[in-house]
């Protein structure tokens, strides 16, 4: 059991639903165009503007290895900040706050403590559902945070060539 409560932002991917952590989301937006950019992993949309600032986009789904959903009214982008560079991270839906209780969460099960789910934070029992909670500073791979930093280099360029 984790002693701390927690507020998470709900989001659904297929039918099942994760939280995320509101201290980590800055944003719950709707889709826009998205510009694709070559040479990305498949999770990796592309790029879109946010409020005047480039950031790169990533289809959740495909990143947790899900198949990938078709976008919908409810499709949503959760921007979220990972080592201090805003991502937007496709969701089904994202339509609710919830607070947690520290004792309804418990530690992922040592069955996904492997190297390739460490993005899990805990999975908290919920009344009627359980709710897997991501750590999103960890869903990124380190190479995933390498091209997040090229691109943010890139669009600083191009900052710079409008002027």
């Amino acid at each position: 059991m984790m002693e701390q409560n927690i507020k998470c932002v709900v989001i659904k991917l297929h039918n099942e639903q994760f939280g995320i952590d509101i201290h980590q989301v800055r944003s719950i937006e709707r889709l826009q165009s998205i510009t694709a950019i070559p040479q990305t992993p498949p999770y990796v949309k592309g790029i879109m503007n946010f409020r005047g600032n480039v950031i790169p986009v990533i289809d959740l789904c495909q990143r947790l290895s899900m198949e990938s959903s078709s976008y919908t009214d409810q499709t949503r982008l959760v921007v979220v900040t990972v080592k201090e560079i805003d991502v937007g991270l496709i969701v089904d839906a994202a339509n609710e706050v919830m607070d947690i209780n520290g004792e309804q969460i418990q530690p992922t099960p040592t069955i996904t403590q492997e190297k390739k789910i460490n993005f899990l934070y805990g999975i908290a029992k919920l009344e009627n559902q359980i709710l897997i909670l991501l750590d999103v500073e960890k869903l990124l791979s380190n190479d995933d945070v390498i091209h997040l930093e090229q691109l943010k280099a890139l669009k600083e360029n191009l900052r710079m060539e409008d002027r």
